[in-house]
């Protein structure tokens, strides 16, 4: 195992700006998810961590040694391409065997390391034969087993799975989450999949133009994102955004106000939204935390027209009309809701989020 330590980390080509100050600590044994849409910069932090790109400014280290100029076989590391990169000559047997072989490591041991990871990978039966004899699953398990082979000090991962089908994507999650739990490296994973960082991530870093918008635990990044960026990019489907929503106080009490929508926020958030009074903010509700109700005198109660019914098994999802906009709801699919359709939903008020409209911080 080992710590990976990046401090003020930058990388330009030319005039533009890929990353800049990069700051961030990988704890021994971590799991940890860099997210964020194409181009925000994850690609290239992880393949300045593998040496594979030079740094432009700050310094990398692993185990407390400065890696900056060390090219990437003096890194002690193992990286899983996107494309697998695997040797079409050679068989699955000696596409895992490569690099220790390298290291002129003993055949009894090379074998025994190879079959013992390719038991663990469940390919031991394809060792003798060629990547175009594989399925794309079964490439990708050669190429995750070519690196677990070597017992490198940190795993890192290029969107390992993003050739893969959605059941088997699925699938490999899981058994990436418990080869991690057995081997218990350091590992840094990269994806733009924000529900893989969710379910992959011991903490996830997540980018956007080469700048890390927040890290923290799954839930915590989704239950408090830092800003709006944040709240968007992380929760499926994402999450509604309410431009203009005013805040309003009323006897001793407040409100947040659109057209169709009067919200009472909690006590909870008095201290930082009362500043507001009297202004325009973002409000933020996921389509979870709007549900069917049955009081329209109800707290959080909202009156909406349905124009578009999406079921998609555990759920429906429901395009409506809220004053003069447009809202996504997440109900239950027991719900006999129909599209032309007047509903009352009810909005969870402890889950709500409010955004400063200029800076797009959270301002809870």
């Amino acid at each position: 195992m080992a710590e990976v330590a990046l401090h003020h980390v930058g990388k330009k080509y030319g005039d533009v700006q890929a990353v800049e100050d990069f700051t961030l600590t990988i704890q021994h044994g971590e799991f940890m998810v860099f997210v964020g849409p194409s181009g925000c910069g994850k690609t290239t932090t992880l393949r300045m961590i593998a040496g594979l790109e030079e740094i432009t400014s700050g310094e990398i280290l692993i185990d407390g040694r400065k890696v900056n100029h060390l090219p990437p076989k003096d890194r002690d590391i193992a990286m899983v391409f996107q494309n697998y990169a695997l040797y079409p000559h050679m068989t699955v047997f000696d596409n895992m065997a490569f690099g220790l072989k390298l290291k002129k490591m003993p055949r009894d041991e090379i074998e025994q390391r190879v079959r013992q990871t390719a038991g663990m990978l469940g390919i031991l039966d394809f060792l003798k034969r060629k990547p175009r004899e594989l399925s794309g699953g079964q490439r990708q398990r050669v190429a995750l087993g070519r690196a677990i082979v070597r017992t490198p000090k940190v795993y890192l991962f290029d969107e390992p799975l993003s050739n893969l089908d959605a059941k088997l994507r699925v699938q490999m999650r899981l058994e990436l989450k418990k080869l991690h739990e057995k081997m218990n490296t350091t590992s840094i994973y990269v994806t733009h999949d924000q529900i893989e960082a969710m379910t992959m991530g011991d903490r996830i870093v997540v980018m956007k133009d080469g700048r890390i918008q927040q890290v923290g635990h799954p839930l915590e990044i989704y239950m408090h994102p830092r800003n709006r960026f944040v709240a968007g990019f992380i929760g499926s489907p994402t999450m509604n955004f309410i431009e203009g929503a005013r805040i309003e106080k009323e006897n001793g009490a407040l409100f947040s106000v659109t057209k169709g929508m009067k919200l009472p926020i909690p006590k909870t958030h008095f201290e930082a939204l009362a500043p507001y009074a009297g202004r325009e903010i973002v409000l933020g509700v996921r389509p979870e935390d709007l549900s069917e109700g049955d009081d329209p005198n109800a707290p959080g109660a909202v009156k909406a027209y349905v124009e578009v019914v999406q079921p998609v098994g555990n759920q429906i999802y429901i395009d409506v009309k809220v004053g003069d906009r447009n809202l996504l709801a997440a109900i239950s699919p027991q719900s006999a809701v129909k599209v032309k359709e007047e509903i009352l939903l009810k909005a969870r008020l402890e889950n709500l989020h409010f955004f400063d409209p200029e800076s797009e911080k959270a301002l809870v």
